[in-house]
This record gives C-alpha cells, structure tokens and sequence, in this order.
C-alpha cells in the first residue's frame, strides 16, 4: 500500500460533500493513481440553487437510502458490481458507505480475487448513540475488507472484534487547495463576526454554551446543518430564535465564516464519541484562532494556549473568549 503510483482504484460513496470521497480521490490522483469513481448522490438526492442542504427525490427515496433496502438500493448494487468487473481495481475503497450489502461483497470478492478491499467511516458505527438501521451493512462487511481505516483510536479495538485484521488510523485533514485564510477585505461584511461556530447541532450542552457567549455581549454568528428542530425547543427568551433559519456555510462561504471571526469555536460530537474532529485542522489552517473543546488528544498536537485555546466547561469558555 506504500507505493500507491500507478494503482487502479476504485473509491466507492455517495459523492455528496466534496471534502470527503472527491479530496480523497483528487489527493490519490496527485499520488500518480488512476482513480475510478462510484457514487449514488443523484440517485436519492439534489441540490436546490440558493439552499445548501440536499433534497431527497421523495419520501421512499428518503425511506431507502435510511434503511439501505428497496429497488434503488439493489440496482446500485447491481451497478456496482458491473462496473467493478468492467475496472478490475488494485483497489477498492469504501468511504462512508452503507448501502452495499455484504451479499454484493462477497460477490465482489469471488469476481475479483486479486483487488485489496479497504473500508473507511470518519462517523463512528459503534457509537452507542449510533443508529443499527443505518450501520449494519458497514459493521457486516468488516469482515470481508483487508483493510480498515479508523477515524479515531477507541475504534481500533472495535474493528478487530468484528473481524478486521489490519486496522489503521486515518486522522481527520485539511484541504490546502479549499481551506486557506481568506483576507478579510476581501470577506462579506455578514460573515465578520467576534464569534463563529460552523458544525451542527447535537443536544449536547452546545446550545446552552452559544446561548451563553450571546448573553455575554458578543457578535456571534452560526451556521451548518440539522438546526432546523431546536427552534421550536428552544425557550422562549433563547437569544438563538434571531439566528434561524440557520443554513451551512459551503466553499467559499465557510472559508469566509473562519476568516470572518477572530475566533472560531470547536465542538466535538458526543455522538461519534470524538477526541478530535476536522474543523481542529481546518480551522488552524486557516489562521483563525480557534476555541475546542479539550482532550489530551487535541493537547499532543497543539500546545494549549499557544497554538490552540481549550476549554472544558462553560466558565472556561468564556474567560477565554473574553481573553
């Protein structure tokens, strides 16, 4: 796997959001590979001009790609194996991928005796928050792959008790070509702000912290996905109702949401069971002082209050906010 120049792979998902599937794919094909694509986006979904989330085609639409079974999901199925025989990869390797059945793997496996199989999630299927209607097809087909990339150490051992024999960590990164620092005359005056925090809702005290920072008196401004139900949980004095709708800020638009802020805020998904995520390399990429969430993991890559600011609770956050 080290000397990757002039492999054939082939990189399975769905293709929606560029930083995932096509970074990987552009990154490989800098590496001199020969990169093949596989994707279902329009399939199940499209884009609106002016509105940043994807729609789904329909309710059924919507209804398959959660439960990864119906006459979509089996033709993309079919497809995939088709094209695969067609390519006759070194390497296939699936990122975030959940609609493959381990009866397609297993097909794939007996057609293609001599390509690697790898399988990669940043999400984490093992969290115990993790939904079992989504994930069962990736966690079934651990078995079948010869490689497994963990996003994050607590997995490894997980992998290893669903049949993996050689697991990896593959951290989270930062795309130089997209996420660079913007200079701020050249940034729209809406997203200049004292405080920004670009991520998505999780009922995980995150609310009552950006409730908080408001109160306190500063220019705080959000943006991502998964908001839209909070607002009607929300208390009636919440400083947060004058945020909505609050929509995701991508390309261009989140590059200006960091460099807008003096400083950007870092939430870690309880969810997913993180000790780091993306934006704790995106953000310093971009010269934007950042404000995470501490773990002893963030503490080995950043020196803590040099290059990166923490803090582990509310007070603390805002004592250095107001540093």
């Amino acid at each position: 796997m080290r000397n990757l120049g002039g492999k054939k792979i082939l990189i399975v998902g769905d293709y929606m959001w560029d930083w995932y599937q096509e970074a990987c794919a552009k990154a490989l094909e800098l590496l001199g590979c020969n990169v093949n694509r596989f994707g279902w986006f329009e399939d199940f979904r499209f884009f609106i001009k002016g509105v940043s989330e994807p729609i789904y085609h329909s309710l059924w639409h919507r209804i398959e790609y959660r439960l990864s079974y119906g006459p979509i999901v089996w033709s993309i199925n079919h497809r995939l194996i088709s094209q695969s025989k067609k390519i006759k990869p070194d390497i296939i390797w699936f990122y975030n991928v959940t609609l493959i059945s381990p009866r397609t793997l297993k097909k794939l496996r007996i057609s293609l005796p001599d390509t690697v199989f790898v399988q990669y999630s940043n999400d984490n299927p093992f969290s115990k928050n993790a939904k079992s209607s989504i994930w069962r097809n990736y966690i079934s087909n651990i078995r079948y792959f010869d490689i497994h990339f963990a996003f994050r150490k607590s997995n490894l051992i997980d992998y290893k008790k669903y049949g993996s024999r050689n697991t990896f960590i593959l951290m989270p990164y930062f795309i130089p070509q997209v996420d660079y620092p913007e200079p701020y005359d050249t940034i729209p005056n809406n997203f200049k702000c004292d405080v920004v925090f670009a991520g998505h809702y999780e009922d995980d005290g995150r609310v009552e912290m950006l409730e908080a920072i408001c109160k306190q008196g500063f220019d705080l401004k959000i943006f991502g996905g998964g908001w839209s139900p909070l607002q009607d949980k929300l208390s009636p004095n919440s400083p947060l109702h004058s945020f909505f709708p609050i929509s995701p800020a991508i390309g261009n638009e989140y590059r200006y949401a960091i460099s807008g802020a003096k400083v950007a805020l870092c939430f870690l998904s309880t969810l997913n069971e993180d000790t780091y995520t993306r934006r704790n390399f995106q953000i310093p990429a971009m010269k934007t002082v950042i404000l995470s969430q501490y773990t002893d993991e963030l503490a080995h890559f950043f020196t803590p209050d040099v290059e990166a600011l923490f803090f582990n609770n509310l007070q603390e956050l805002l004592i250095k906010l107001n540093y």
